[in-house]
């Protein structure tokens, strides 16, 4: 069943979209509403800068403009983000995947899996926790021991005997983190795969992180050097595009 209030809000955003410089009678005759009851909700629309009144008659306001190019934007931040992602999968040879912190968990958003014959069985739209990845832990960096402790009211829960199991534990990583700027998880949450992530960082808030994941069978140190470079160098590029183009993105999803 439609809420009717509703209704009647979105009918005159749409038609003021369609046809600009309409009276308070035409849009009621337009719509079919009556003037006693259209009156108040154009105030309201005015006064939250949705819509205006000039001369008599109403126009649609920069609100409008203002959440159109959010959305564009957020996309676009999407686009750019998924463009430096295949050049990683690509130099490194290794599954690119991409997440956001939502409450303790990470959601993956995106991946760009290897040509190689062997691939994660992880998907776009999963949550897993946050303290057991490498993504979750590189968007996690930046949280202090309180922080930490909110988010995880409960004992930690081991996935594999590698998972760490304690705030003390965890914090103790992010410190780390914060000085190599790399986050590693090396089967915690799968013993045969080893991920190394890096926060993307805007305005001082990290608003996303991207991860490069392989089997732990081929890790070894110049296996991490090469590979911490490429996230290193990505990052920077994405960061440097994302102030210049987009200084007010705020999040990604």
């Amino acid at each position: 069943m439609k809420h009717q209030p509703t209704l009647r809000v979105l009918k005159i955003l749409e038609l003021l979209a369609c046809e600009k410089n309409l009276t308070l009678s035409q849009i009621a005759k337009n719509l079919d509403i009556p003037i006693g009851t259209l009156s108040p909700i154009l105030k309201t629309l005015q006064e939250n800068r949705y819509i205006f009144c000039k001369n008599k008659f109403y126009c649609l306001d920069n609100k409008i403009l203002e959440l159109s190019l959010s959305i564009k934007n957020e996309n676009s931040v999407m686009e750019l983000i998924k463009k430096h992602m295949k050049i990683i999968r690509d130099l490194s040879g290794q599954t690119c995947q991409m997440g956001i912190l939502k409450g303790g968990q990470v959601l993956y958003l995106e991946k760009f899996d290897t040509n190689n014959e062997i691939q994660l069985k992880s998907f776009i739209g999963t949550t897993y926790p946050a303290y057991a990845t490498s993504l979750g832990k590189a968007l996690l960096e930046k949280k202090s021991k309180k922080e930490l402790q909110t988010i995880y009211e409960k004992k930690l829960t081991k996935i594999t005997p590698n998972t760490l199991n304690s705030i003390e534990q965890l914090y103790e990583q992010l410190q780390i983190i914060k000085k190599e700027k790399i986050a590693i998880e090396s089967g915690e949450m799968n013993p045969q795969i080893e991920c190394m992530a890096i926060g993307i960082e805007h305005k001082g808030k990290i608003i996303a992180a991207i991860s490069i994941s392989y089997l732990i069978f081929y890790s070894n140190e110049d296996f991490r050097e090469k590979n911490k470079k490429i996230l290193l160098e990505e990052k920077n590029k994405i960061e440097k595009t994302l102030l210049l183009n987009f200084p007010n993105i705020e999040k990604i999803y």
